[in-house]
């Protein structure tokens, strides 16, 4: 991969809100002053709402949240995530709004992880064991490797305001910064297919929450008929 300024900046936008503020965002590369910060934000709200944690009850099992915890921070320290600040007063102060965790993966090679033990561990890997049999990435690009999302989350007083498609697009230009020739993965609620197709992913592959469930033996809670797989040529 490609030497890379980090962290970077990856982009600035602004949003009008409902009393009548203009809020001022800056997307960048995760610095490791915020890594352990991230990692707490994306054991928030995203355990207890993302449809995959949600069927697995990683939320209510600790030592799963542990895990998931561990597992995290072996992804953040490769310095291949993202997020959006919000600058406050003259810009001197940000609040951490969203993350997008990425992070390589390659075919035939499953990520590196330390296995679980957890009841909701073992169910969470056993839906990506699962998913990761589907090589439509690959086969569509024809590529060995790409960038692939592992979450990503909005903080709920922040959303509706098309962070997370902004928080796609810089992850496409990140995918182009490191030499991958695509960035893509599994995107499992409606708000977030949308934001993917928003950020110009095309949808490679989708299967009925009911057969997946099926074949992994777990029932699925979802406003999205379908589990989809989304992805971006970013060469």
């Amino acid at each position: 991969m490609s030497t890379r300024e980090y962290p970077k900046v990856w982009s600035n936008f602004e949003r009008n809100v409902e009393d009548g503020r203009m809020l001022k965002f800056e997307i960048e590369d995760i610095p490791e002053s915020m890594w352990s910060t991230a990692v707490e934000f994306m054991l928030g709200n995203y355990i207890r709402e993302d449809v995959w944690w949600k069927a697995a009850g990683t939320a209510l099992d600790l030592e799963a949240v542990q895990e998931y915890r561990v597992l995290l921070t072996s992804i953040i320290r490769q310095k291949m995530s993202v997020a959006c600040f919000l600058a406050e007063g003259d810009g001197s102060g940000r609040t951490l709004v969203a993350v997008n965790m990425c992070l390589p993966q390659e075919k035939g090679r499953f990520v590196e992880h330390r296995p679980p033990k957890s009841k909701p561990g073992l169910l969470s890997l056993r839906m990506f064991t699962e998913a990761m049999k589907v090589t439509a990435i690959y086969d569509k690009y024809n590529v060995n490797t790409y960038l692939m999302g592992a979450g990503l989350s909005v903080a709920p007083e922040y959303r509706g305001l098309g962070i997370a498609v902004e928080l796609l697009k810089a992850r496409i230009n990140l995918s182009k910064d490191l030499g991958f020739r695509a960035t893509g993965g599994i995107f499992t609620s409606a708000k977030a297919q949308r934001a993917a197709e928003k950020a110009g992913m095309e949808c490679l592959y989708h299967i009925s929450y009911k057969k997946f469930g099926k074949n992994c033996h777990i029932v699925f809670d979802s406003d999205a008929e379908d589990l989809k797989i989304y992805a971006i040529r970013t060469e």
